[in-house]
């Protein structure tokens, strides 16, 4: 070694040993610089704390008569199960009907933490949707027959909804009327004739209205055009949630209520340890949507975010005609962030939307985030001024999943494949939910059909990124659709 690399080394050794500390020092200031930036970044004083959830201003509890049901009792001591299914929201509990049916020996229960719909699947706005999240994407991808065939076997979950109004008796305020998407101005419009002609390279009906056709159907100053669709439907989310649980029961699954699920060891045997008790089971299934994360499933693929809805007091006869909307179906705008409404069985109208906010580290906000209630109720009187002095009687918000490609999966995971799952379903779950419990139960059966061949059927969900920088990532996001101005057809 030369004179000049042996100095060079000898230099560099004391520079290691002097500076070693110091720049240890500099670098944890560093870090800790960006941590708490991003920290205060990402704080927001409006989001109510996780606890507000022990009481939530929801008209369908209300309109449900939650108050006065009956929640079972939770799950004490040890037990084994054969199948073990977490959430009783509409994944879980439509997983526990067509389980109950596949496999009527086996030993099924259902754990739901608090009771039966109080999540996500009672707090929405009622819409059961055609087809499901991602389709679109999914059409233009294969093209418009097998994107028809897709669709087609995605409404499987109204028609069960249906099945379940006229077979089981089940009461939760069901209307077919369709859905009916609004422009508020010429881009919007020029998208929705895009949006009719690929319905219509499909074999589906889709029909534009414009002037005294779009008067015929709603009078609102913000509305230029829209277009009528005649899949879809309206519910009382809470009735239906509420009324599922005791056919589930009927069929011999054991439902436990008030049992917060701690933590779940998975393996060949799954071991779930609640408040009070535990339980094993060789299957598990996932219905937990939003809240999945927070067990540690699909924590770096499903993004919780909130949204928010609003009830107003029943309309009279005279404001009714004053804004028309005689065929009662449900109602989206084309913006990005959108609103969407309906009328409820009793005369009001209940409308969310106009922001879905994330907020920092995946935390969860489902009480009355007021900036969200607050832009949704301007919202809801600027589309039909006709209403001003209107009261707002409830406000509420729940917690959905999302991915990034706005595509639900549904499917089987873990080392012995034996988690089934259904998530992220893009805020179109109703209905598809219903769909998601079949294909689990057709997955966990071995069967194959049109549904177990759905592009979502174990969807590989996109990688969501470093968590501490979620929320820079959302805020972007935001900015960048705000300015895009359209919504587009997922």
């Amino acid at each position: 070694m030369s004179t000049d690399a042996r100095r060079t080394a000898t230099t560099a050794r004391k520079i290691s040993r002097r500076t070693f500390l110091g720049g240890m020092a500099v670098g944890a200031a560093g870090a800790w610089g960006v941590s708490s930036g991003l920290t205060r970044f990402g704080y927001d004083p409006a989001r109510p704390p996780q606890l507000y959830e022990y009481f939530l201003d929801n008209f369908w509890f209300e309109a449900a008569d939650l108050e006065h049901q009956a929640i079972n009792p939770p799950l004490r001591g040890s037990h084994k199960a054969d199948i073990v299914i977490l959430g009783g929201g509409f994944t879980g509990l439509s997983s526990a009907y067509h389980l109950s049916r596949a496999f009527p020996n086996k030993k099924i229960v259902l754990l739901e933490g608090a009771c039966c719909g109080y999540g996500a699947s009672g707090r929405n706005g009622g819409f059961c949707d055609a087809g499901f999240s991602g389709l679109m994407h999914h059409v233009d991808a294969v093209g418009p027959e097998p994107g028809r065939k897709a669709f087609d076997a995605s409404l499987f979950g109204i028609s069960q909804i249906k099945r379940l109004v006229t077979e089981h008796g089940l009461q939760c305020d069901f209307e077919e009327n369709g859905m009916f998407e609004a422009a508020m101005d010429e881009e919007q419009a020029r998208q929705l004739e895009h949006h009719q002609a690929r319905y219509r390279s499909m074999g589906l009906n889709a029909t534009l209205v414009q002037g005294r056709e779009l008067e015929a159907e709603v009078r609102s100053p913000r509305y230029i055009a829209g277009l009528k669709f005649p899949y879809g439907a309206i519910v009382n989310p809470a009735k239906l949630a509420r009324g599922m649980k005791p056919i589930v029961e009927s069929a011999g699954v054991e439902v436990r209520e008030r049992t917060v699920v701690l933590r779940v060891r998975t393996g060949k045997i799954h071991r779930i340890e609640t408040e009070m008790g535990e339980i094993s089971a060789p299957a598990l299934v996932l219905g937990l949507n939003g809240y999945a994360p927070k067990l540690g499933f699909f924590r770096d693929r499903v993004l919780p975010l909130c949204s928010y809805v609003i009830a107003t007091e029943p309309l009279s006869r005279a404001q009714w005609d004053a804004i028309g909307w005689r065929n009662r179906q449900g109602i989206a705008d084309m913006r990005v962030l959108f609103d969407y409404q309906r009328p409820t069985a009793d005369g009001r109208i209940v409308i969310g939307g106009s922001d879905a906010p994330y907020f920092a580290e995946d935390d969860l906000s489902s009480g009355n985030y007021k900036p969200a209630i607050e832009a949704v109720t301007r919202s809801l009187f600027a589309t039909f001024p006709q209403l001003e002095g209107l009261r707002i009687e409830h406000a509420w918000g729940g917690t959905m999943g999302f991915t990034t490609d706005f595509t639900p999966s549904v499917g089987v995971t873990g080392d012995h494949e034996n988690i089934f799952y259904g998530v992220a379903y893009n805020g179109e779950g109703v209905a598809f939910a219903q769909t998601a419990g079949r294909i689990i139960a057709e997955l966990m059966a071995g069967q194959e059909s049109d549904l177990t061949r759905l592009c979502v059927v174990n969807h590989p969900m996109p990688y969501l990124g470093p968590r501490s920088l979620r929320i820079v990532f959302e805020r972007l996001n935001k900015w960048y659709l705000l300015r895009a101005g359209t919504k587009t057809v997922r």
